[in-house]
Order: structure tokens, then C-alpha cells, then sequence
């Protein structure tokens, strides 16, 4: 070895180490937050089919798991070939369980449609989005603007 390589391996050394010790601390920092992983359907500008798209949520949330979900489904795909379900500004009024049936209040931004999808559709694939997510409920009521518009066991 001539002195230049040396020189090189004293530089690269540290670097090294630094580089090593920041892959194991963001490994140990991604593996100690809980998080489950959800499935979660859209309508694709490319075909006629639902689509899916997988996000991680983190599993023990404040307001609990299904108003999450809910919250991220109005939030609307990641992806830019997928529609919303609900037109931009949809909220969720009110969502939660009581002896296994989720009633989900949604503002009455969502009676407008999304690129040519009837509201029927929409709240059909929303229906679809929290059952396939959330085996254990037994009864989806969802409302738009204080009326139920979609219940089913």
C-alpha cells in the first residue's frame, strides 16, 4: 500500500462506520413503531376495475383504527391514475362502532360524484374498503348529510 491509500482508508473509515450506524439506528426506529398494514380499493382512470393501493397506519391511533381508515380513504389515492371516491372536501361527520355496526356520517360535499362514478358506486366500494379491512363489523350504515343512504349486513 503507498501512503495515498492509506490516506483514502483513514477518510473512509469514519464514513463507514457513520453510514452503518445510521442504517441499524433507522432500522431499529422503523421496526419499534407498530403499524398495520391496510388495503385499500380505488376506482382507476385506466379501466373499469377497482383498484388497490397498501398503506401502513399506525395500529393503536387516538380517535381508534376504523376512523383512520375512514380518514384515509377521503384522503383520497396516492397514486394519479386512481379516483377519489368522494369529491375533494368530503369529510367523515361522525364515525364509530356501537355493538358491531359502524355508522359513518359523511358530509354532504359527497353527493356531487367523482368523474363520471354514480354515488351508489362510490359508497358500494367505500362499503367494500371497511369490510374487507374490518372483518369483525357486522353492519355498515352510511349516512350523507344526515340520511342514510347505503345499509347493509
Amino acid at each position: 500500500m503507498t501512503v495515498s491509500d492509506k490516506s483514502i482508508i483513514r477518510l473512509c473509515a469514519p464514513l463507514f462506520v457513520c453510514v452503518c450506524a445510521f442504517a441499524v439506528s433507522l432500522f431499529f426506529f422503523l421496526s419499534s413503531q407498530p403499524k398495520d398494514r391496510r388495503v385499500l380499493y380505488f376506482f382507476s382512470y385506466d379501466s373499469d376495475r377497482a383498484c388497490t393501493e397498501v398503506r401502513y397506519l399506525p395500529s393503536a391511533p387516538v380517535n381508534g383504527s376504523v376512523a383512520m381508515f375512514v380518514d384515509e380513504l377521503l384522503l383520497g389515492p396516492i397514486t394519479n391514475r386512481y379516483k377519489r371516491l368522494f369529491p375533494r372536501g368530503t369529510t367523515a361527520e361522525y364515525c364509530f362502532e356501537k355493538n358491531g355496526v359502524l355508522y359513518v356520517g359523511l358530509s354532504k360535499d359527497a353527493l356531487y360524484g367523482v368523474d363520471g362514478v354514480g354515488i351508489r358506486e362510490s359508497v358500494s366500494l367505500f362499503r367494500l374498503n371497511i369490510v374487507k379491512n374490518f372483518t369483525y363489523l357486522n353492519k355498515i350504515d352510511v349516512a350523507i348529510d344526515g340520511t342514510s343512504v347505503y345499509e347493509d349486513s
